[in-house]
């Protein structure tokens, strides 16, 4: 007997459980449509949409949070240079009016600065320039920018190339007041680039052109005893302070410089903290300045307690850098009398000559006074 019930097909295949008539992909690709892509195309689609002449902010600074979250391997940042990053970053930054799109785009190129290549294409397409235009809009990220440049030695030389621009722009801004925008972290920033540009004979002629030694000077004040005093940061910037410092004042012209931006009684300030880092590199600092016979005599009068008291410590580093500032500057006599106040007899011996005294300094042993000529009566 025929049935004439309903027939039911049972299928596992897909076609069948869900079936979707529609086609794969849609026949137009959506050139600004900015997605979390994963693999090979990820970095690629997203330079290619900041790379759109009309596209709104919000979605340019979305695809530029996608692409620094992406920039976090040494792989990705060289995927991002060989794909020409640095062109629509560099015009983002330049000509974007968005305050936001300006800080993404200078942190991306701070990833990227981080590797030679992405340093080489940068300067290739006039980056420098326009970070350093930039250190009056976006002072915290451009500086950044800048400092991923710094912290290499071919950075360094790529800054030097431009330094006659460079480090007046980073004076500007670490002189700038109390400003939300011109944050501590702005002023570290430009403190690190200057640190990696006066590591050179050319950066430190540069830094003495733009009156660095004199801007350091003023910065760490405003750490020590003015509005940045509370910062919790504070004592990264002293310390990169300190080291810009040494370095200038181991150069043969920046001693005179330091002297006359009155840079001693800083780094006498800088001895007191409770922070190693910066009392060695302010110790150091003292050493080369006491080298100059005009500041043997100001080494002693403001940082001699201080260096004395280093001596006396079980740091043996530290030591060691306070005895040269002190041995420096006891070839003065002047410098030497303070010395031989605040340090007993078996301390020189031990602590500060490491044997027996060597002889007073000449003008010592030739004070000579003469008495007065009275001319004989006729």
């Amino acid at each position: 007997m025929q049935s004439h019930a309903s027939r039911h097909v049972v299928s596992d295949f897909l076609k069948d459980l869900h079936p979707d008539l529609s086609e794969p992909f849609p026949k137009g690709v959506i050139s600004d449509e900015v997605a979390e892509a994963h693999g090979r195309r990820a970095i690629p689609k997203l330079i290619a949409v900041l790379a759109l002449p009309e596209l709104p902010d919000d979605v340019r600074a979305h695809a530029l949070r996608i692409l620094n979250g992406l920039l976090s391997t040494q792989e990705h940042k060289t995927n991002a240079v060989a794909e020409g990053a640095a062109a629509p970053l560099c015009r983002l930054v330049a000509e974007s009016r968005d305050t936001e799109v300006r800080r993404l785009s200078c942190n991306a190129l701070a990833s990227l600065a981080q590797v030679m290549a992405g340093r080489r294409s940068i300067v290739s397409v006039g980056g420098l320039a326009v970070l350093t235009d930039a250190l009056q809009t976006t002072p915290e990220q451009a500086a950044g920018a800048l400092k991923s440049f710094a912290a290499s030695n071919d950075g360094n030389a790529l800054l030097n190339e431009v330094r006659s621009s460079v480090v007046p722009a980073l004076v500007e801004l670490m002189q700038q007041p109390a400003d939300p925008a011109f944050t501590l972290a702005a002023c570290e920033n430009a403190a690190a680039t200057l640190e990696g540009i006066t590591r050179t004979d050319l950066g430190v002629l540069a830094a003495l052109d733009a009156g660095v030694p004199a801007c350091l000077v003023a910065l760490a004040g405003r750490g020590l005893n003015g509005d940045l005093k509370f910062e919790s940061r504070l004592m990264d910037l002293l310390q990169l302070v300190a080291t810009c410092l040494e370095q200038i004042c181991h150069h043969a012209q920046g001693k005179a410089a330091a002297r006359e931006a009155e840079a001693h009684k800083i780094l006498a300030e800088l001895l007191g903290l409770q922070h190693r880092e910066t009392v060695k590199h302010a110790a150091a600092a003292l050493m080369g300045l006491a080298v100059e016979k005009e500041s043997k005599v100001n080494v002693m009068l403001f940082a001699g307690v201080q260096l004395v008291r280093l001596m006396r410590g079980k740091d043996t580093e530290l030591a060691n850098n306070a005895r040269d500032a002190v041995a420096a500057a006891s070839e003065h006599l002047e410098a030497r009398r303070t010395a031989e106040m605040l340090l007993g007899m078996e301390e020189r011996e031990l602590l500060l000559w490491r044997g027996p005294a060597p002889e007073t300094p000449p003008d010592y042993r030739f004070n000579v006074t003469l008495p007065i000529f009275t001319p004989p009566r006729i």
